[in-house]
């Protein structure tokens, strides 16, 4: 991860100079990390940012980013037209396919039009609609066994080989990410400032993609987690018929506006099914804790449906399926195919009870990405 301002920050750092402050004399983050005075733990990351810009005249110099807090773990801020974002937030999380996590942060990223040059930003994003339970870990085997049912016999026609559609002909290249755009949540009003004394402004963010020439923002609205799949041994591997999944590419994602049972048109917290709703033999069924009446479990078959998103190609077609997932509150399971076949995927999703799986090639271990 790159710091704009590296080489004055690496002079000062090597402290060369007779009239330079000591490092640990700088402030109390310096002094804490520098001398090593730190406990594991939430803390660190942001011990470590402040200190940065504490080496930084520049950035050091102004009081803009002194509000840097653990306390506040939904942060970013811009700096010289970069933005850089804690791994917590959901805008870190979904611009991450982008740039680099370095110490629980993740930029250089794309610039915010609506910051300042040097300011932070709190980003407001709700709870994911869907949670685990603990019925859902305890029966966690047994609703993603890769055989099915137990049975005497396991017939070759109940198995199906999923392969990833990796073609290089035909990857998606009509994504590109437009524009960060964050709005304040409370607007100035009468002149004054919203934010009160040096206290950071709060944000709700989005992300405008340009899709085949027109344009598409899709909120930020839910702090939604985004899951790497397990790398699976001697695959592809075969998928019981049982773990029913829909696959579309990636630009097909804003047609959708309705999966794993969520209501498009409330806010409330919706699941992908009823209390552990199983099949009779136990297999092949998502759970998760719903905000939903039984009539509607019944209508929506999209519910109990992995939607396999074929993410493959320029780092922008991953970022469009993290923002849509985050845009409906629904968590996701990152697969890369090079490590993980279609199959396991599948099968992790039903085991976490995530009705999303993207999937990617490679550059999640390519180190030059």
């Amino acid at each position: 991860m790159k710091w704009p301002n590296l080489l004055k920050v690496d002079e000062v750092l090597k402290g060369r100079a007779a009239g330079d402050v000591p490092l640990e004399d700088r402030s109390s983050d310096t002094m804490s990390y520098f001398t090593g005075v730190i406990l594991p733990g939430v803390t660190l990351p942001w011990l470590i940012m402040n200190s940065l810009i504490d080496c930084d005249s520049e950035a050091g110099s102004t009081n803009d980013l002194a509000a840097l807090t653990h306390m506040h773990p939904c942060t970013g801020f811009q700096y010289r037209g970069t933005t850089y974002w804690s791994a917590c937030s959901i805008v870190g999380k979904v611009l991450a396919p982008t740039c680099r996590e370095v110490g629980g942060w993740i930029g250089p990223a794309r610039p915010a039009p609506d910051l300042a040059r040097i300011e932070i930003a709190r980003i407001r994003q709700r709870r994911p609609r869907q949670y685990l339970a603990v019925s859902d870990v305890e029966s966690m085997a047994e609703r993603s066994d890769p055989l099915g049912p137990p049975s005497n016999r396991y017939p070759l026609s109940e198995y199906q080989l999923v392969l990833p559609e990796v073609d290089p002909y035909n990857i998606t290249d009509t994504v590109r990410i437009e524009k960060l755009a964050l709005k304040q949540v409370l607007a100035p009003q009468n002149g004054q400032d919203p934010r009160g004394r040096d206290k950071p402004l709060t944000y709700d963010a989005a992300i405008q993609f340009a899709v085949d020439g027109k344009s598409w923002p899709l909120r930020l609205s839910y702090d939604v987690s985004f899951v790497a799949a397990y790398p699976c041994a001697r695959g592809p591997h075969p998928l019981f018929f049982d773990y029913d999944f829909k696959r579309v590419r990636v630009d097909e994602l804003l047609t959708i506006k309705r999966w794993g049972g969520i209501n498009p048109n409330t806010s409330s917290v919706g699941a992908s099914s009823s209390d552990g709703a199983r099949t009779a033999d136990g297999v092949g069924k998502l759970s998760g804790q719903a905000g939903r009446d039984e009539s509607e479990d019944e209508r929506d078959d999209e519910a109990e449906k992995v939607l396999l998103v074929d993410a493959y190609g320029v780092a922008d077609n991953e970022v469009l399926a993290r923002a849509w997932a985050s845009h409906w509150g629904l968590s996701a399971l990152l697969a890369d195919v090079e490590l993980t076949c279609v199959a396991c995927a599948v099968r992790e999703a039903y085991a976490a009870c995530l009705n999303i799986v993207i999937l990617v090639e490679g550059r999640h271990n390519d180190d030059d990405s």
